[in-house]
């Protein structure tokens, strides 16, 4: 037994005539230019060297350090013995022609062919001593440099003129997220005060500070130093703390380095950052190039960052420009006028 479908009587209903309510449905007007990528704020990250404290007039450099006779601890008239740390600087930092970078110092003594085989624990401990005092005697020369660059801005009204480090940092200082990390020792919003800078901002020293007595002195990890020197790496020290750097550096959108020489004793910290840079893998999705800015004193410095960058990219230093929004900017008298002021450098 089956129905016919067929012979089933089914009201018909006419949808047609039931009335809707008018509803009105809200579409924002925005602007023509109206950029929905326009909502994400750029971050932006400041890396400080030892050429911003420089540009500012402080006298901050290891030749500065090495020629002071009242803070360098190794007199150059003792006769120390051969071999010993003092030695070895007085003889390496005193040497015409130096670089006077007492790091990288540091790290051809722990490594050089003079130390041949491993030293007794008496050595040991006087080279550890050695190196203590060394490090104790920079940071009172630098506190003594801090403080006489603050006085004299506190007495001298011209001192505050503009200069390049000071126009960086307050351009900086407008940037909507931002993040300052500092390789130097001194205090950064204690100095941006004196040069008229509302300056609030929390920064992270990468290598310690004067103010907590715990500045920290050595080489990279990449430098291969002997067993008997392992308190000579920086991240050997009982000072040393994680940071963000790393992290911060690979997801900016713009990234700007002042007076830092980007040298092998920092590798660990940049190389991350330029490798992916240089070949397009750098935040791939985000609009827009990276913006990168290294500021550097003149030509001859700027060679110098070229040939880092060139072992930080893996040899594709031209990828940094093909695929970031990419200039080294010099930092001395001649150059100033070219980006000084200029809308869309910084």
């Amino acid at each position: 037994m089956y129905f016919d479908i067929s012979k089933i009587n089914i009201p018909s209903f006419n949808f047609s005539k039931i009335k809707m309510p008018n509803i009105n449905i809200y579409e924002p007007e925005f602007p023509k230019s109206w950029n929905p990528s326009s909502i994400r704020q750029n971050h932006s990250v400041l890396i400080l060297g030892n050429g911003f404290d420089i540009d500012l007039g402080l006298q901050t450099t290891y030749k500065a350090f090495f020629e002071n006779e009242k803070y360098w601890p190794f007199k150059k008239d003792i006769k120390y013995e051969e071999g010993s740390l003092p030695f070895f600087l007085n003889e390496c930092l005193g040497a015409v022609g130096t670089w006077y970078d007492l790091e990288e110092a540091l790290a051809n003594y722990a490594g050089c062919s003079t130390n041949e085989g491993h030293i007794d624990e008496e050595q040991h401990k006087k080279t550890k001593k050695e190196f203590s005092i060394l490090c104790n005697a920079l940071e009172e020369y630098l506190k003594n440099q801090e403080g006489a660059f603050i006085k004299k801005m506190q007495d001298n009204h011209h001192a505050k003129r503009m200069k390049p480090s000071h126009y960086v940092l307050s351009c900086f200082l407008k940037k909507d997220i931002r993040s300052i990390y500092t390789f130097n020792y001194t205090n950064v919003r204690r100095i941006a005060r004196q040069l008229i800078l509302g300056f609030d901002d929390s920064y992270t020293h990468i290598h310690g500070s004067l103010d907590n007595s715990n500045i920290i002195l050595g080489t990279g990890d990449q430098r291969d130093i002997k067993d008997d020197y392992f308190n000579f790496y920086k991240s050997a020290s009982p000072h040393y703390e994680s940071t963000n750097l790393v992290e911060d550096l690979n997801s900016a959108d713009e990234v700007y380095i002042f007076g830092h020489s980007l040298g092998l004793n920092d590798h660990d910290y940049f190389s991350e950052f330029f490798k992916m840079a240089s070949k397009s893998v750098h935040k791939p999705f985000a609009p827009g190039k990276v913006k990168v800015r290294i500021f550097t004193y003149d030509d001859k410095s700027e060679i110098a960052i070229k040939k880092q960058l060139m072992n930080l990219t893996e040899k594709h230093l031209i990828g940094l420009y093909a695929h970031c929004d990419f200039k080294i900017l010099k930092t001395s008298n001649e150059y100033q006028d070219e980006w000084m002021f200029h809308d869309g450098v910084l």
